[in-house]
């Protein structure tokens, strides 16, 4: 059984990608018009936290902008992501219970994670956080220094995510990944290629096979 298990946010402990691309259109609106990025576009840049992308788009930092975000995050989050994905609570709870640490790695700014694990009151389940940088993450690494800090062996890390790019993290890691592939936006057939066997469609199915490790 792992000793630690980290999660991702977005599209892992709630269906928030459109949430979070419903922010940026309103303030990409406000501050460049229609000179505005596509959706699709935003995504594309997800790697980057928050204030990366805004910089991106912008040429610059702009803390104003940033503000705005952080306060639209919290305005909407009721409406636009009231809750986690069905049995996700259920299923901290179960790991909690069975002793296994919990940590967050996600590319959100410190900011936004904080607004939605209070929102959501999911902060308790976790003993670390590691959010983003303006730049482009490195999980592997973040992975890599979760063994350092609880001295594990890489056996006993696991990373729940529900993209690709978190799989090819934890290859390049050499850690276990735990695919979430309930989210809309999960490549689920590129997931299955490239961690066959470890690729759940549920919270229930992740939470069985875990179950199944004690």
């Amino acid at each position: 059984m792992y000793k630690v298990i980290a999660f991702d946010f977005d599209g892992t402990l709630a269906d928030s990608v459109d949430f979070c691309l419903a922010v940026f259109d309103k303030v990409f609106e406000k501050y460049l018009g229609d000179k505005a990025p596509s959706r699709e576009s935003v995504y594309q840049n997800f790697g980057m936290n928050e204030p990366g992308v805004i910089k991106f788009y912008m040429g610059k930092m702009v803390p104003e902008a940033e503000e705005y975000f952080y306060q639209l995050h919290k305005e909407m989050h009721a409406e636009s992501c009231p809750e986690t994905y069905p049995g996700t609570v259920k299923l901290l709870e179960f790991l909690k219970k069975n002793n296994v640490k919990l940590a967050i790695i996600t590319g959100r700014s410190e900011t936004t994670c904080k607004i939605s694990m209070d929102f959501l009151k999911l902060g308790h389940f976790f003993g670390s956080f590691q959010t983003g940088s303006p730049e482009r993450n490195d999980k592997a690494a973040q992975l890599l220094s979760l063994v350092e800090k609880y001295g594990l062996k890489k056996d006993e890390l696991a990373y729940v995510g529900d993209a690709v790019s978190d799989a090819e993290a934890c290859i390049k890691a050499g850690v276990d990944c735990l695919s979430a592939a309930w989210a809309k936006s999960a490549r689920v057939a590129e997931l299955e290629k490239l961690n066959p066997g470890k690729v759940f469609r549920t919270v229930e199915a992740m939470q069985n096979y875990l179950a199944s490790l004690i």
